[in-house]
């Protein structure tokens, strides 16, 4: 949800004139988590977004924005709780320095000055300028850095005709410290199935990392299993694997996972409408280095 303020400014650039439109959109939360059994814990969140974007009459777009982010949330994809991004100074405000993206004609620069994500690893950067675009079935990507020195890159290609998917994806910085990755994957729909394999290879690896995944839709039931080799010398498909269900129905979603720890996940969520729904998601059992894993949170989004 988002509320949209046209502003009477006008914004120039190259050859042509623009109105702005400036958007607001955002979420809170309210939680209870309990992580490890150590008894609970009460969180609230915010994250405020004002965006500002505009198209010259010569067909080219611009857009930028900023963002107030303060709290602690549960992280219902990964069962943790997340602090928010500034926590170490309390503002809540982000000082770091706004993605600005132009596009024309399918071709989408964006500069960053705190670091465009990576194509290969999105959690960490590479570069400060990326260029993405398609041409029919191929798609392509490119990060660079241009300021001090920063040499660290990463491109992607991807093509899709029919059934078929295929993509390439490498970079020089995956982990944030210069180490130099690549990806290949393919793959298949047929049916209700979709078929993907893929070859991950990174320096701090043995092996590269071979995987397969299927994932099968059955009306409202969705059911995903993947096995992969650890990267670890001698390792093969298998050693590492997840299974999971899904099911939705009307306002209700509801998954069940696990995996070779026999680690298992469960995570509900209902639709209350009006950008409002409740959460419920449960972690329970060991890894592999018996590490316990228990995560336990409900709670309540909302979004306007």
């Amino acid at each position: 949800m988002k509320k949209v303020l046209l502003a009477t400014t006008a914004l120039f650039l190259t050859a042509g004139v623009a109105s702005a439109e400036v958007s607001f959109s955002g979420t809170t939360q309210v939680s209870v988590s309990d992580t490890n059994s150590a008894g609970n814990d009460l969180n609230t969140h915010i994250d405020f977004n004002v965006a500002v974007s505009s198209t010259t009459d010569s067909g080219v777009t611009m857009s930028a924005g900023f963002g107030y982010d303060a709290g602690s949330q549960v992280d219902t994809a990964d069962f943790e709780t997340d602090l928010d991004e500034n926590a170490v100074d309390g503002t809540g405000w982000s000082t770091a320095a706004p993605s600005l993206t132009i596009g024309y004609n399918g071709i989408t620069i964006t500069a960053d000055g705190s670091g465009v994500a990576d194509l290969y690893n999105g959690d960490v950067n590479s570069g400060d300028l990326g260029i993405a675009g398609s041409m029919g079935g191929l798609s392509f990507g490119l990060t660079t850095g241009i300021s001090n020195g920063d040499d660290n890159s990463s491109m992607s290609l991807g093509y899709a005709m029919g059934d078929i998917t295929a993509s390439y994806v490498s970079t020089n910085n995956s982990d944030g410290r210069a180490t130099d990755a690549s990806k290949i994957s393919l793959g298949y729909k047929t049916g209700d199935a979709t078929i993907t394999v893929a070859s991950d290879d990174r320096d701090d690896t043995a092996d590269a990392v071979q995987s397969v995944a299927v994932a099968y839709s059955m009306d409202a039931i969705k059911v995903s299993v993947s096995a992969a080799s650890t990267g670890a010398s001698g390792s093969s498909i298998g050693d590492d694997w997840d299974v999971s269900v899904s099911y939705t129905t009307g306002a209700i979603t509801a998954s069940l996972a696990t995996d070779e720890d026999s680690v298992s996940k469960i995570s509900a969520s209902y639709d209350l409408g009006g950008g409002a729904n409740a959460f419920l998601v449960n972690r329970s059992g060991t890894d592999g280095a018996g590490a316990n894993k228990d995560f336990m949170a409900v709670g309540l989004n909302f979004a306007f």
